[in-house]
């Protein structure tokens, strides 16, 4: 690990990112480097109309950071060559946008970016609940020297993490954890030339798609595995639901079973509840019903399933 030096000035970086992984990760940088502008997302609006400042730009305000919003790719190149910046390297976690190539050349470094996944596999911006949605036992932190491609610049350091017993929100916390003791360290020994960077396998690759709330509702069709690993995707968001007889619980954690139960029918037995699907039943463990607290499956049956 990197220890500060006080006798010495901190090396000054750019930080480009949005969401709350973004925040972890410049709250960690921190401490070991001088942030000399953030960029990040503008504020966006509610319903009303009402602006609302993302994380990453709150800290950067109470810590006296100048930060910068711009809106589209012209904007970051308009911004970032009239910053008059003197940091050569900068890095990139869940900005939102595609940086350009000549932002990119802006910084002698280049710029560093930590995706959560085991590059080369799941490029693109979902690769958390990819993961997770395939069944995968190991995920981890891969940190590239970007390009203007996606996620597809030289590597230069990693670290896998056992994933086999994580839902989304678990797993994005364990792998920021990781990420804040893994970029520090690698952004030194990258500007001290002890790196050696290696070229991803393009063989390899896959790319994850973008989720959306569609994808959280439970298809009886599908087997119990697939339906398991979709409940611990989709936790947070956009979070496993069933619609049953219009009413709509949201599942918040189960287990593949081979009880075997009707496809799409909720049912208890045993103290347990299972909701029937292609090769034998979801056993749901807690279960949230619309506008309601979670409750446990018994609690559930008791109180629900008897109007059935």
């Amino acid at each position: 690990m990197i220890s500060k030096n006080t006798n010495s000035p901190k090396q000054s970086i750019v930080f480009f990112g949005t969401g709350q992984t973004s925040l972890e990760a410049l709250q960690c940088l921190s401490e070991v480097f001088d942030i000399e502008l953030v960029v990040t997302k503008p504020p966006a609006s509610n319903s009303a109309g009402k602006l609302f400042k993302n994380a990453v730009q709150l800290w950067a305000e109470n810590n006296s950071i100048g930060a910068i919003n711009p809106s589209s790719k012209t904007d970051i190149s308009m911004l970032i060559s009239s910053a008059q910046l003197s940091s050569q390297i900068a890095v990139v976690l869940d900005f939102g946008m595609i940086i350009p190539k000549d932002v990119i050349e802006a910084f002698e470094y280049g710029i560093l970016n930590s995706h959560f996944s085991l590059l080369p596999k799941y490029r693109g911006a979902d690769p958390i609940r990819t993961a997770l949605i395939n069944g995968d036992t190991t995920s981890g932190v891969t940190i590239i020297k970007i390009t203007p491609g996606l996620d597809d610049g030289p590597i230069l350091t990693w670290s896998e993490v056992d994933c086999k017993n994580y839902n989304a929100i678990e797993l994005r916390e364990k792998l920021s954890s990781v990420n804040c003791a893994l970029l520090p360290e690698t952004i030194e020994l990258y500007l001290k030339g002890q790196l050696d960077m290696i070229d991803q396998d393009e063989s390899a690759v896959s790319i994850t798609k973008k989720t959306t709330k569609q994808d959280g509702l439970i298809d009886p069709k599908k087997t119990a595995s697939e339906l398991a690993n979709e409940v611990r995707a989709y936790a947070g968001w956009p979070k496993s639901y069933i619609v049953s007889k219009d009413n709509t619980y949201i599942v918040l954690s189960a287990l593949a079973s081979k009880q075997t139960v009707a496809q799409g029918e909720l049912r208890a037995e045993g103290g347990k509840l299972y909701f029937g699907c292609s090769d034998g039943s979801l056993q749901i463990l807690s279960i949230q019903p619309a506008g309601k607290a979670p409750m446990d499956a018994m609690g559930f049956s008791n109180g629900y399933l008897k109007s059935y």
